[in-house]
């Protein structure tokens, strides 16, 4: 029973003191507010198994915007990436590697009537814009004046970006003016979700506190969609902190039938898409366009 434990030596060793005598004193100068407990601890350079009273940490390592989030621990050697190559290889293929998308071209009429046009999916949109039957910038026009028009029901969008589209149709045009297509996209309008940020533009994440907060830089997304020649008109709502389809402004409704939420955090891209106030939508890194109802 002589033997002191080895909390006792740590305790010796670290601060001179008895465990009990520490404890004690510890406990008297908290209560009297004179001293912080740690303060007891004498970090004396040459002490054995004394402290460092600095550790050196290694600098961090910016991450970029287009880094993946760690969300899933992946004991495949080289990790989740490493074993999804393997798995796609497998099947012949190459997830670093673009796949060809070839749009069959348009063959006869184009619809007159632009509700017709904004419902069409968006491989018969592309083949309009890319037969030049539709310019861009026609397009978009049809699809900012059903938004404006519909919005004030269905609360669908936060920000409707009309002076961005318009110069993103009118350089889609362009480019294909002087012979660059730049694929299945070109020329297409699209929304996005209120959870990825757009330089200048709000990024409210559905909540009251943010209303006018803006996040200076653009989502990695939203630069691979502009390199791509999509046109973005609308950052589409999300219910408040992405629950739901209750935001600051109200509920986001369903289209087809209002006395209804759209409901889900991606209630404003799924009623914006299904209501053809844009062509297709990014949310949670799913695209989707949602065909007109049979009858309606």
């Amino acid at each position: 029973m002589g033997l002191k434990s080895n909390d006792n030596l740590v305790f010796e060793r670290l601060s001179g003191l008895e465990r009990r005598d520490f404890l004690k004193a510890a406990a008297a100068a908290a209560a009297a507010g004179a001293l912080s407990p740690a303060t007891l601890f004498a970090h004396e350079v040459g002490v054995p198994g004394a402290l460092p009273q600095e550790r050196q940490e290694a600098p961090l390592v910016p991450l970029g915007n287009g880094e993946h989030p760690a969300l899933v621990f992946q004991a495949y050697p080289g990790g989740t990436g490493a074993l999804m190559e393997k798995l796609w290889k497998d099947y012949d293929g190459n997830p670093f590697e673009r796949s060809a998308f070839e749009v069959e071209p348009w063959r006869g009429s184009v619809p007159g009537d632009p509700a017709d046009v904004a419902f069409l999916p968006v491989h018969r949109l592309s083949a309009l814009i890319q037969g030049r039957h539709i310019s861009s910038v026609d397009l978009t026009e049809i699809y900012l004046d059903r938004m404006k028009r519909y919005d004030p029901v269905l609360l669908c969008a936060v920000t409707i970006l009309e002076d961005r589209a318009r110069e993103e149709a009118q350089q889609a045009d362009a480019d294909l003016r002087n012979g660059t297509h730049r694929g299945p996209l070109h020329g297409i309008p699209y929304g996005i979700k209120d959870l990825f940020s757009v330089a200048g533009v709000r990024t409210t994440w559905g909540s009251g506190d943010f209303e006018s907060r803006i996040i200076d830089e653009e989502a990695e997304l939203v630069v691979k969609f502009r390199e791509a020649g999509a046109v973005l008109i609308a950052k589409l709502a999300t219910g408040e902190f992405a629950r739901g389809d209750r935001w600051y402004r109200g509920r986001t409704r369903n289209p087809w039938n209002p006395e209804e939420g759209a409901s889900g955090s991606s209630a404003g891209p799924g009623s914006a898409t299904a209501a053809a106030t844009v062509a297709f939508h990014l949310a949670e890194m799913v695209l989707a366009h949602l065909d007109r109802p049979s009858g309606a």
